[in-house]
């Protein structure tokens, strides 16, 4: 059965407001919120590889250059941190600006829609 894009896009943002919802009223670090959030990335997970999505993109090249820059320093970060405990992590880092609930649920639609992104990426090259 295939459905309409309008009714894909309004089951998609209520699944998504409902995500939100239940990490921002559950709080920081509680098993509503973290079943919350593993629902939605398994769910967004098993769409993009049901669906192959990005396998037709064009190679990233040097365009991802400084993402991998970025991520280097992530794991640098965290690798210090590891040795040395006085340090904070990234994620004790972004703790007190997570902590409020409308932020937080922001945060949480912002995760999402970088995931729908990934999804709806091209899965065949256009002919031409």
């Amino acid at each position: 059965m295939r459905c309409s894009r309008s009714a894909r896009r309004l089951t998609c943002g209520t699944a998504a407001a409902a995500c939100a919802a239940t990490v921002a009223v559950a709080g920081e670090l509680s098993t509503g919120a973290l079943l919350a959030v593993a629902a939605a990335g398994v769910v967004v997970t098993a769409v993009g590889l049901a669906r192959r999505a990005g396998a037709a993109a064009p190679p990233v090249g040097r365009r991802g250059a400084p993402w991998l820059g970025w991520l280097a320093v992530a794991v640098a970060w965290e690798l210090v941190v590891l040795a040395d405990d006085d340090l904070p992590t990234l994620s004790d880092l972004a703790d007190p600006l997570l902590a409020a609930p409308v932020v937080r649920a922001g945060a949480t639609l912002a995760w999402l829609a970088a995931g729908a992104w990934l999804v709806t990426r091209p899965a065949r090259r256009e002919p031409g």
